[in-house]
């Protein structure tokens, strides 16, 4: 058992560097992972409104909802967990540095969330509805480069997110469109190397093996930058022939700004620089349509594109997706993500929720040129 949780921390080393790529400019919970990154149309609960803040006017109750915890892992770090095991139980250094060059190269990802923390939505009051959730977000990239001598390249970054959403609802051509608007505080820690001021952490062939026999911990240098932002958000109910709609609209970050300060410590001079950052505008269009065909029955379709977006490639703007419900207890769920078939499920026991997502998704800006593909759980009680 020592020996597993070594190989579980080496690899938690290697895997869970929070990604500060600039290629990774969204995220979506798993439900949405599961359908092809679709966001705009298809949250399900009134907490969710950190996607759309115009779902609060849609859904028109008190709730409280937390706790809701997930994780993912790459394939390729669950194919080599076995080789992190031969890193810690080797019988002297020589057979631990060749476990490590056996891992050479080696690309993995973790991630860590909680959607939500903490999520209470009110009632109309006035016509107009109000929410508050917090959630917490964080996912590590990390390459292990040089078969000579091993050395970890770590990206990452977490993010703890408070949103304050305000949603109303008009009558247009006889059809309901909400309408929200959400200020947001961001808190983020970013991995860094104090020497440099690079936002990429790395650790030596020496500094792996000291985490291996327990010489030394994982302690990557950061810094934090905080500061406020804006989304707003709109949902356009209607119906169609062949099935009931919803087409909206969302746009993050339309105000954004994060300030703080990183220490760089270059020989024997420390500099203290201030840092500013805004994140990316991002607004994306989607639409979901809710079919009843004879032999489908009833099914949920949902498309959704990035119209701007700090990406050049087309692909990684489209999302697809689709949800068939198959009994009460269980929903099925597949799409398309930058070009990449995803897919999960989703089991509701009514206090108890799980969910499992297949996910895929490119860190460059060429599809298939860096394409991290995870396993992803998470776990909830419903109130």
């Amino acid at each position: 058992m020592r020996l597993l949780n070594k190989g579980l921390l080496i690899s938690l080393a290697l895997s869970t560097a929070l990604s500060a790529s600039p290629e990774r400019f969204d995220f979506s919970n798993i439900r949405q992972q599961a359908m092809g990154g679709t966001k705009v149309t298809t949250a399900k609960s009134s907490s969710h409104f950190y996607q759309n803040p115009a779902l609060l006017a849609k859904k028109n109750k008190f709730k409280i909802e937390m706790l809701k915890l997930g994780a993912g892992l790459n394939q390729s770090a669950l194919d080599d967990l076995q080789k992190f095991n031969e890193v810690a139980e080797g019988e002297n250094t020589q057979d631990q540095i060749d476990a490590l060059k056996n891992l050479v190269p080696l690309k993995t990802n973790f991630t860590f969330n909680l959607l939500p923390a903490l999520a209470l939505t009110l009632k109309d009051i006035n016509n107009t509805n109000i929410g508050l959730t917090t959630y917490g977000r964080g996912n590590i990239n990390a390459d292990l480069k040089r078969k000579t001598s091993p050395t970890l390249y770590v990206q990452g970054q977490t993010n703890i997110v408070s949103h304050l959403a305000i949603a109303t609802q008009f009558d247009v051509a006889n059809s309901p469109l909400y309408v929200g608007i959400s200020p947001k505080y961001t808190y983020r820690t970013i991995f860094y190397d104090k020497q440099t001021g690079n936002e990429t952490f790395v650790m030596t062939q020496s500094d792996l093996l000291k985490l291996a026999n327990d010489l030394a911990d994982f302690e990557p240098d950061v810094y934090n930058l905080s500061g406020f932002g804006l989304d707003v958000g709109a949902l356009y109910s209607y119906t169609t022939s062949e099935g009931e709609g919803l087409a909206g609209i969302t746009v993050q970050n339309l105000f954004s700004n994060l300030s703080g300060t990183q220490v760089v410590s270059s020989n024997t001079v420390t500099e203290t620089k201030d840092v500013s950052v805004n994140d990316s505008l991002i607004v994306t269009l989607g639409n979901t349509m809710i079919y009843d065909l004879p032999v489908f029955k009833k099914f949920e379709f949902s498309v959704d594109y990035n119209l701007v977006a700090p990406t050049t490639s087309f692909l990684k703007r489209v999302h697809i997706g689709f949800e068939k419900k198959l009994t009460p207890i269980l929903s099925l769920r597949g799409g398309l993500n930058q070009g990449f078939i995803v897919g999960g499920f989703g089991v509701n026991l009514f206090v108890v929720k799980f969910d499992y997502a297949y996910f895929a998704e490119e860190m460059s800006n060429s599809i298939g040129k860096n394409t991290i593909k995870s396993h992803n759980i998470q776990f909830g009680l419903l109130f």
